[in-house]
């Protein structure tokens, strides 16, 4: 009543057969034609590395070597750097203050250490 496994695998094979091409031919006409919404498999790629030197990164940066951008910018950075420094400095200077009533010591001032101190 059943079919031999002999024969189903003989079976499986001549479908196999018949149902390959025509699977193919259809997946070759999905392809051909692709709506504009479809999305591609692989959506995420990377670039070719790009070797180059500063010649090509002075004239690939045309607007900034000749200073056609915003200079805002470069304004906004130097003012953190002095902030920066202000941060640093202005401390220093007002402990000094603090300890000795000078914001910066005298040349050759004298000092608590004496010759014989150390």
């Amino acid at each position: 009543a059943g079919i031999s496994p002999g024969r189903s695998a003989m079976l499986a094979r001549i479908t196999s057969r018949v149902v390959r091409p025509a699977c193919r031919a259809a997946a070759l006409r999905s392809n051909a034609v692709r709506s504009p919404l479809a999305v591609p498999l692989r959506t995420l790629t990377t670039s070719r590395a790009v070797r180059g030197h500063n010649l090509e990164d002075h004239f690939d940066m045309a607007e900034y070597m000749t200073a056609m951008h915003n200079p805002m910018t470069v304004y906004s950075i130097y003012i953190m750097a002095i902030i920066a420094a202000l941060l640093v400095v202005v401390p220093l200077l007002h402990s000094n203050y603090y300890f000795t009533g000078r914001f910066l010591p005298k040349d050759q001032g004298n000092t608590q250490l004496t010759d014989d101190s150390w």
